[in-house]
């Protein structure tokens, strides 16, 4: 039995927590309206500092974007360098990973996924395109003059400008891959000059974080090679971008011990030999590195331009057909320009040096083939081979 002294007891303790309970939640209300009247924490949930990672929408549709209208780009920043600004100043804000190139005419088209960064809002895709000429030693790298910082003063100007492009207008999630469709022209409105050109992209159309969410951009995670013909844009076969220069290849059938054979049917790439050496000697003379078979091989192709492209001489066994000298087994090759008159270059296969098997071939009778090895547009390896012809390798002094 609870006597009245515990009973008042009792009702002071409910008492006091109740008004507890009465001040934690008038200092949430506090609390709350303080938030609401000030700028959002960072870090909390809600906030609009908060890093949040946007919305992927859908792709956009490539024949959409190639039935859109193009609209005129003002090209005087390229121009008359120093006289306008960049219309894209930062370009931190998405990336375009290059995946797919078509070229017509002077109409040029790039696809890709692309990626917009964490806090930024997608409000349409309107692509920037800068072209330099390749540096005709690595083809990946821009031109000597054209590797710094273009449309300021003192920069050069681009042989090839945009003059018009695809604007997608947009609100909403980012496309998980975009397409961009540009006209491509020069400042004189002259024909686009031949070579090869490297394309890079940006753009603008996004919002930045921030409170006056400015205003930001996006860009390609890769050059885009191109090469120009008779003033018309190519695509360079099997190749979107190369940084090094150099595309992947497969010189699996011409590694030692391989049978040497063909693969595919040659991407319309021609071999000739001219010079070629039908006797060398077992034993090296004074002062020389060895001793190589040797021939000039000229590669032809009716689709002039850059491509992927090896050329060289190898020696198989006659019984066999094995290679034994001359072998390559690099995973990658450089990328060419094959003019009217194609590619020559004298090429040799070792015999008494960086053979197969033993240090130098024994003496008898060979078979040698001249080859070219290329990469098609599916990225796929071919293997042209030369006609045959005999070489002797006897054990005898080398003449002098």
């Amino acid at each position: 039995m609870i006597d009245n002294g515990d009973r008042e007891h009792v009702a002071a303790s409910r008492r006091l927590r109740r008004i507890r309970r009465t001040g934690a939640s008038l200092a949430s209300v506090v609390l709350a309206l303080s938030l609401g009247a000030c700028d959002a924490i960072p870090g909390l949930p809600g906030s609009e500092a908060e890093t949040s990672s946007p919305a992927v929408g859908e792709p956009m549709d490539p024949a959409a974007v190639a039935a859109a209208e193009s609209m005129p780009v003002d090209p005087s920043w390229l121009c008359r360098p120093g006289d306008g600004a960049p219309p894209v100043e930062s370009t931190a804000g998405g990336t375009l990973t290059p995946r797919t190139v078509r070229a017509d005419g002077n109409v040029l088209e790039v696809t890709g996924p692309f990626h917009l960064e964490p806090d930024h809002h997608y409000r349409g895709f309107a692509p920037v395109g800068v072209l330099v000429p390749a540096d005709p030693e690595n083809r990946g790298v821009p031109a000597p003059g054209f590797d710094g910082e273009l449309g300021v003063a003192g920069a050069p100007v681009p042989p090839i400008v945009v003059r018009e492009r695809v604007e997608v207008s947009g609100d909403g999630p980012a496309p998980s891959a975009v397409t961009a469709r540009l006209t491509l022209g020069t400042c004189d409105d002259s024909p686009l000059p031949d070579g090869q050109f490297l394309l890079r992209l940006s753009g603008g159309g996004l919002d930045g974080p921030g409170r006056g969410e400015a205003d930001a951009g996006w860009s390609a995670d890769g050059d885009v090679l191109v090469d120009v013909v008779g003033g018309a844009v190519e695509v360079v076969p099997g190749a979107v971008s190369a940084p090094s220069g150099e595309v992947p290849v497969d010189l699996s059938p011409l590694q030692c011990g391989a049978r040497l054979a063909p693969l595919g049917e040659g991407d319309e790439l021609a071999v000739q030999v001219a010079d070629p050496t039908t006797r060398v000697s077992t034993r090296v003379p004074e002062d020389e590195l060895g001793v190589a078979v040797s021939a000039r091989v000229t590669v032809t192709s009716p689709d002039l331009g850059t491509r992927a492209l090896l050329q060289g001489v190898v020696l198989t066994h006659p019984g066999t057909g094995t290679v034994v000298a001359g072998a390559r087994n690099t995973p990658r090759i450089a990328l060419q320009w094959i003019d009217q008159d194609g590619v020559t270059r004298t090429a040799r296969a070792w015999t008494t040096r960086e053979a197969c098997g033993p240090p130098a071939l024994r003496p008898g009778e060979y078979r040698a083939h001249a080859f070219a090895v290329t990469v098609d547009e599916d990225s796929v390896t071919r293997l042209v081979l030369s006609d045959p012809w005999s070489v002797e390798v006897v054990d005898e002094q080398p003449q002098e």
